[in-house]
């Protein structure tokens, strides 16, 4: 599978060791766990190991609940074929984004905002599964040290909560917050905090105190100069008084690298599918 580094270039810049790399090599060769692959490229152990800060067992352990979360929710992370007709419409209906412009302490951005607030075409599964296709365009380059979440919940409306599915929300956060791949750091949310109360109701029991910790919602009328506490200028659109270009144009390029990733989802539902057999 394709990433545009390597292990080394990681380790030259001292953010993980080899012996680290080779203790998980090591383990997967000997895992019991037919859900886990006795080899995995060191680019994505290498990911592993910088998400759980170089924790050589919290590693493993997360790796184990990575294909045991992906085996229970193939809604979530199956299927990721960008010429499906459902998933065509969700990236019309929220805007998306792996920003260009990491923040100072090199962690990646990935940007939502709804497009078309018409609630008929909301399909919160296919979002959801966008989200986690998303990480795997990040994870392509130099691996972040962590992941910083800016949602624009404008246009949102109480009937947007009716497309809800609790089955598949539940399986959203136990892989975000037992398998993700990424050192999630904080979610910042503007525009929707009476949505968002309405929304914590229904998910908080699915989320552990860490993760509610990390989600910071914001007044809609909070100005720029106190956006940009939170989110670098650099690293925002230029809708909100950012330098980057304009939202749809940072989702257009996001289309075209999701598209390049086809490839990759295809091998490594493959390779997942063949170990369940």
């Amino acid at each position: 599978m394709e990433f545009n580094y390597t292990a080394q270039d990681v380790i030259d810049q001292n953010r993980t060791k080899m012996e680290y790399i080779n203790s998980i090599k090591d383990w997967l060769s000997m895992c019991n766990d037919k859900l886990v692959p006795p080899v995995l490229q060191e680019q994505m152990i290498v990911q592993f190991l910088l998400s759980c800060d170089n924790d050589v067992e919290f590693t493993k352990t997360t790796i184990s609940a990575f294909y045991r979360c992906k085996k229970a929710a193939p809604e979530l992370h199956d299927d990721r074929d960008m010429r499906r007709p459902d998933i065509r419409t969700a990236l019309n209906t929220m805007h998306m984004a792996t920003l260009p412009v990491r923040t100072d302490d090199n962690c990646a951005i990935h940007f939502f905002k709804l497009n078309d607030t018409n609630y008929h075409n909301y399909d919160v599964s296919v979002i959801m599964k966008l989200s986690f296709m998303l990480v795997d365009v990040t994870l392509k380059n130099n691996p972040p040290d962590g992941l910083m979440v800016f949602l624009d919940m404008k246009g949102t409306g109480l009937m947007h909560l009716t497309k809800f599915k609790i089955g598949a929300i539940k399986k959203y956060f136990q892989f975000l917050q037992e398998g993700f791949p990424m050192k999630l750091k904080i979610i910042h949310i503007i525009n929707g905090a009476y949505i968002m109360e309405k929304l914590m109701s229904i998910i908080k029991v699915f989320i552990k105190s860490e993760l509610i910790d990390m989600i910071k919602i914001h007044p809609s009328d909070m100005p720029n100069e106190r956006l940009y506490e939170l989110v670098p200028k650099k690293c925002l659109p230029k809708e909100y008084g950012g330098d980057l270009p304009s939202e749809k144009e940072l989702h257009e390029i996001t289309l075209g690298q999701l598209n390049d990733r086809q490839a990759f989802w295809e091998i490594e539902e493959m390779i997942r599918k063949e170990l369940g057999k």
